[in-house]
């Protein structure tokens, strides 16, 4: 009989090589049967897993943010109202101009590196937070001695950061102009190549005419998590940190006692609504730069990068311009209605923001509704430029090297009807001979008759 001993109980909470390697299978099979989840979706499974992976953790954090929020406000009503409007503050400076800008025109440049980025707005965000909570710390701690000198030191964070911001803008449109130009010499050369030869020809471009001279720079933002310290530049504009502020100080003078650390419940529901639809961004925007209708097609994966490029060099050169011209109606003043409208523009950055989020949005639409037709036009021009021109030397070559498996067939059947030829030839030949010796005979035949008669 086997000795019967005793097995110890593991505990879940035991470490060991074991216990690692299985909670790295429980991971990996969730990983797993996640993405099947994922693929059997009839509208998620369009989007990468990596972008649905990433969205839905935000959606689950801003839900457990939510909950603890819940459970200290319960004993603090007063301050829900403005918790509800930092969490808002939060959602609607995520659809700011510089934000959509700079994460949109980052996310196309790390996949043309060939990385598939889906943290680039997650980082930005989290870098532009550290600001908004650092400033409502400072001014809730010292409401009283920095309210005086709160607004100079606002005003030169928003000059260093504005200045940041438009010049990035501008200089990022630029080397996508340059990229602009690219594309389209390699739709030229694609529209212009043979059936077949169309992924030789294309290329993405990942560096502008400004690569070279500023190398060093942007190849510090080589990865998703480094657009975290661009995010704290971007955070030194305060357009939205001396909202916090503000919050924090009229919170601490509407409820007389509160503690500092619960004046940092508005910083953190201001970043997790931004982070939110910042993650949301980058990552719909590198669903949208790394799939197309055709993916295999190079001239159609060409034709949806010229597109998106087009919209978003627009939209990084029209914010820049706007943030430098906000830039001088802030230190300058001038005035005039041209000011005016300048100064409109700057306090509705919100919806700027909304409405480049829709001009991506009607730019993808009209671009897959003109696809189809521009495809069969093209189809065509190259279809009769096959007809008419003389073929190429290496359609030539490859057509003698597909045609070699057709030559055996061929030459066999050359040879064949060369025998059948010959066979011919030979049977008239031997026929020929037949009927002559026939003939001769016939002759000899005739003569002996005609001897026999005599």
């Amino acid at each position: 009989m086997a000795d019967e001993r005793p097995t110890q109980a593991l505990s879940p909470f035991d470490a060991g090589p074991g216990t690692e390697a299985s909670k790295a299978s429980v991971l990996k099979n969730f990983s797993q049967n996640a993405s099947l989840y994922h693929a059997r979706v009839p509208y998620l499974s369009k989007l990468p897993f990596a972008a649905v992976a990433i969205i839905s953790f935000l959606i689950l954090v801003n839900l457990l943010v939510w909950a603890s929020v819940g459970i200290v406000l319960h004993f603090h009503t007063p301050l829900i109202s403005t918790a509800i409007l930092s969490y808002t503050l939060g959602l609607r400076h995520a659809l700011d101009a510089d934000h959509i800008s700079a994460i949109d025109l980052m996310t196309r440049r790390l996949i043309a590196s060939g990385q598939r980025p889906v943290t680039v707005g997650t980082f930005f965000s989290l870098g532009h937070s550290t600001i908004v909570i650092i400033t409502s710390l400072v001014v809730a701690g010292t409401a009283s001695a920095i309210s005086s000198k709160f607004e100079s030191f606002s005003r030169i964070g928003s000059i260093i950061g504005t200045s940041v911001s438009a010049g990035f803008l501008l200089l990022l449109g630029i080397m996508n102009l340059y990229i602009l130009w690219k594309l389209v010499l390699q739709m030229r050369k694609m529209v212009r190549s043979e059936p077949g030869h169309e992924a030789e020809e294309f290329k993405i471009q990942g560096a502008g005419c400004l690569y070279m001279l500023f190398q060093r720079m942007f190849r510090l933002i080589d990865r998703p998590w480094k657009m975290y310290p661009l995010g704290v530049l971007f955070g030194l504009g305060f357009d939205t940190s001396s909202e916090i502020a503000i919050l924090g100080v009229s919170s601490i003078q509407g409820t007389k006692g509160t503690s500092i650390w619960l004046i940092l419940i508005f910083p953190v529901l201001f970043t997790a609504g931004m982070c939110l639809l910042d993650t949301t961004d980058g990552a719909l925007m590198m669903s949208l730069y790394t799939s197309s209708q055709a993916a295999r097609d190079p001239i159609a994966v060409c034709y949806y990068s010229i597109v998106l490029t087009v919209i978003t060099v627009i939209v990084a050169v029209v914010i820049g311009v706007v943030q430098f011209l906000n830039l001088a109606l802030n230190v300058a003043e001038p005035e005039g209605r041209f000011w005016d409208g300048v100064e409109r523009v700057g306090e509705s950055w919100d919806i700027v923001g909304g409405a480049i989020c829709g001009t991506f949005v009607l730019g993808g639409i009209i671009g897959v509704l003109l696809y189809k037709p521009w495809r069969i036009c093209i189809d065509r021009k190259r279809a009769l430029r096959a007809q008419f021109l003389p073929m190429p030397q290496t359609l030539n070559t490859e057509a003698e090297r597909g045609e070699t498996g057709h030559d055996d067939s061929k030459g066999t059947s050359k040879k064949g009807n060369e025998t059948l030829i010959n066979v011919e030839t030979i049977d008239i030949e031997r026929e020929g001979v037949a009927s002559s010796s026939r003939k001769r005979a016939g002759n000899s035949g005739s003569e002996i008759v005609s001897t026999d008669v005599q």
